[in-house]
């Protein structure tokens, strides 16, 4: 039992960082900042890490989930920027009744899941583009006035963005 405590307790210590980022969301979603909801947060936190640790993960959260906090700020702020783009380029094509859909399939030079799964759903949150399918790193993006049958179907994907996670993957790749 006292190992078992023991394993416990590291498990809450090495991932605190994580516990206290899901503590925070916990308040942010309560909207209101009081003890007992800062407890419940703190417990709930520590048993969703502990949860997820013996039966999901196998493994550490910062080392398969945590992206370094300057990429991750490079990486929002660019996703506005590609958002409104994306938005100021399709708000015409929809109200002049000019849109074209298509599926176009394109293969992301990431290779890192956690990496290709976040470019997915960045895509999906860009107007114009959802991603319909993944499979490794083969994208099928449904895209509003896609590209034509010659153009790079890679232009679908917010390259930009993509580009600041290829930048990452490196880094990662250099510690491995």
């Amino acid at each position: 039992m006292k190992t078992y405590m023991n394993a416990l307790w590291e498990d809450i210590v090495d991932n605190k960082e994580v516990i206290i980022l899901l503590s925070l969301v916990w308040l942010i979603l309560f909207e209101q900042f009081t003890i007992g909801v800062a407890l419940s947060g703190v417990l709930m936190s520590i048993l969703v890490v502990v949860f997820t640790d013996r039966f999901l993960l196998k493994g550490n959260y910062e080392h398969s989930y945590m992206i370094g906090l300057g990429t991750l700020a490079k990486y929002v702020f660019r996703l506005i920027i590609e958002i409104f783009l994306a938005g100021i380029d399709v708000i015409p094509n929809i109200i002049s009744g000019q849109a074209d859909v298509q599926i176009i399939t394109c293969q992301t030079k990431l290779t890192d899941e956690l990496l290709i799964d976040i470019l997915a759903n960045s895509i999906t949150l860009t107007p114009g583009t959802v991603t319909v399918e993944k499979k490794g790193s083969t994208l099928q993006v449904l895209a509003l006035n896609a590209p034509g049958v010659d153009d790079d179907p890679r232009v679908v994907i917010p390259l930009k963005l993509e580009d600041i996670l290829l930048r990452y993957e490196e880094t990662l790749d250099g510690k491995a």
